[in-house]
């Protein structure tokens, strides 16, 4: 483990949950030296709301805390408290956060669409005034009701969002008047034991409901699906969807836009979407013309200095092309001999029988390493990045279940094993690194933490790479070439499937050795078939031996 501490130095391989260890100086300002906050207000909104309107604000996050933020809009005193208390990186707003905040306390009614790079806090931008709206807005009615609903993509992250959110509303009490053990505010995260809860009635013929739900939309709809459930809808106001490119995919579309009908009719309700990708255009009207009413839009543009509170580490782009599958096996090994094999690290794959084959190929060369796929369990799972976040496991393999959301800080290197299959999925990917990273000192002075992102390309690849490429452009990637990046590429013959590419099999076994194997197999096959259509093969005609005696 010793080892492993060198490797990381600087790193730290902590959750976002509660240090104890962990101690935050704040520079302490009074309120009234604190330069005044522009806040902005626009006097009309548009169905499409433009990015000029939010390139029209100005915050500067050099000089508010996310404290003395908080205190000028009258937050809650035990929000502000849990927040500097209980949640780490959070001593300055992020431009998303910021935006949001001021947003949404200029704003009691309002759909937001918010769009920010990975790693700068988009689940603090939604939950934070979310809690200080249910805060402010409880009463004696809807103490006892369920008043938001957050969804997800996956179980994972829908997990990491309630783990946040708990910390954030530890000891918060609704009602003070109210003397009683159920009036403090309860979130929870629907899994197979809540589910049933939710139809259980208690002696006063009331359904105890949390005021925030998290959960997928799957999993949601499940127990929506039951009779009576009307009744747990009836006090919802807010419906945050976190992932939303994600989740108007098309493997998520029908499931998210069936939860939204159930809320287009209510004038009530404020939907937000948070996500650090939007979808393609047509996709993104749509959702603002059929489930939203004149969204505002907060949009911030990439850029290497995500949060303003934390040195970030310098993260480096670089694609290599390797030629054909083998290729990138070899390459893969190629980079651990060259010392650019830095853990803690994720190699990501097109699907779970990639992941699997690529272990086999690498579990015998001394790193610990394991694999993280959707065909594994919830459990299987959690024990996996548990052992990532304590160092046991080096490298995880593993196919897009990582890509979105799952926030755990120390990563140094990302290797794209296989093309993501669009720009939006490379940027999650690439935002899997340098969380938590900052400079550190050794005896020569202070050093920068270096992160790299290695995409691997094959001939196969070369169209699907050029919008990987022209993204690595815009964030000033070197050596990327212009022909890439202008699609200047040798057009692929047409096939039945072009979606899908048919790639050779993840192995260094040679083309001859793996040949006898195939005819040994055909044999053996040919014979069970003989045997089951009753074919006898006549017995081999023996050598008359030699009278010679």
């Amino acid at each position: 483990m010793d080892i492993f501490k060198v490797l990381t130095r600087g790193t730290n391989i902590k959750s976002n949950s509660i240090n104890r260890n962990y101690t935050k100086t704040t520079k302490k300002t009074s309120l009234e030296e604190d330069k005044e906050l522009d806040f902005f207000h626009n006097q009309t909104k548009k169905n499409t709301a433009s990015n000029d309107q939010i390139e029209e604000q100005s915050i500067d996050d050099e000089d508010v805390s996310m404290k003395d933020l908080l205190v000028k809009n009258h937050f809650n005193g035990k929000l502000i408290y849990n927040i500097d208390n209980h949640l780490l990186n959070v001593d300055k707003p992020t431009e998303i956060q910021s935006k949001s905040i001021k947003i949404h306390t200029e704003n009691e009614d309002i759909d937001i669409i918010g769009i920010s790079p990975t790693g700068t806090g988009k689940t603090l931008a939604f939950i934070i005034p979310l809690v200080s709206k249910i805060i402010a807005n409880s009463n004696d009615s809807n103490m006892n009701s369920l008043q938001s609903i957050i969804i997800a993509p996956t179980n994972d992250l829908a997990k990491q969002i309630f783990q946040v959110t708990e910390n954030l509303v530890q000891g918060i009490v609704l009602n003070h008047k109210v003397k009683k053990s159920n009036n403090k505010l309860d979130v929870q995260l629907l899994n197979s034991k809540l589910s049933n809860k939710l139809l259980f009635e208690n002696d006063d013929n009331s359904i105890k409901l949390p005021q925030i739900l998290i959960s997928t939309p799957k999993r949601l709809i499940s127990v929506l699906n039951k009779e009576n459930t009307e009744s747990i809808l009836e006090n919802v106001k807010y419906f945050v969807i976190d992932e939303f490119d994600q989740l108007f995919s098309c493997d998520f579309i029908k499931q998210t836009e069936k939860l939204l009908r159930l809320f287009d009719g209510k004038s009530n309700i404020n939907k937000w979407m948070y996500s650090a990708t939007k979808p393609e255009d047509k996709v993104f009207n749509d959702i603002i013309k059929n489930h939203m009413k004149q969204p505002e839009l907060i949009e911030c543009k990439y850029s290497s200095k995500l949060t303003s509170n934390i040195v970030k580490p310098k993260i480096t782009e670089s694609l290599v092309f390797v030629g054909n599958e083998q290729g990138k096996l070899l390459q893969l090994r190629q980079l651990q001999q060259n010392a650019q094999f830095i853990p803690p690290m994720l190699i990501f794959l097109e699907s779970h029988a990639r992941c699997m084959a690529l272990y086999n190929e690498l579990k015998y060369n001394s790193i610990p390493m394991a694999t993280l796929h959707s065909k594994m369990t919830l459990n299987e799972r959690e024990n996996v990045i548990n052992d990532f976040k304590e160092g046991k496991v080096w490298v995880i393999i593993t196919t897009d279940i990582m890509a979105r959301g799952l926030d755990i800080n120390g990563i140094r290197t990302v290797i794209n094993y296989d093309i993501p299959k669009n720009k939006e999925l490379y940027i999650h990917r690439l935002g899997r690194l340098g969380r938590g990273l900052t400079s550190y000192s050794d005896n020569k002075g202070k050093k920068k933490i270096e992160c790299e992102c290695i995409t691997l390309y094959s001939k196969i690849d070369a169209k699907d790479v050029v919008p990987i490429a022209k993204v690595m452009k815009q964030h000033g990637a070197e050596g990327v070439p212009v022909w890439l990046v202008e699609g200047r590429v040798r057009e692929e013959k047409k096939k039945k499937d072009v979606n899908k590419l048919k790639r050779e099999k993840i192995s260094t076994v040679p083309g001859i050795i793996r040949k006898e194997r195939r005819m040994k197999k055909e044999m053996i096959e040919a014979s069970k078939k003989r045997k089951q259509e009753g074919i006898v093969r006549p017995p081999k005609k023996q050598k008359k031996a030699n009278d010679n005696n």
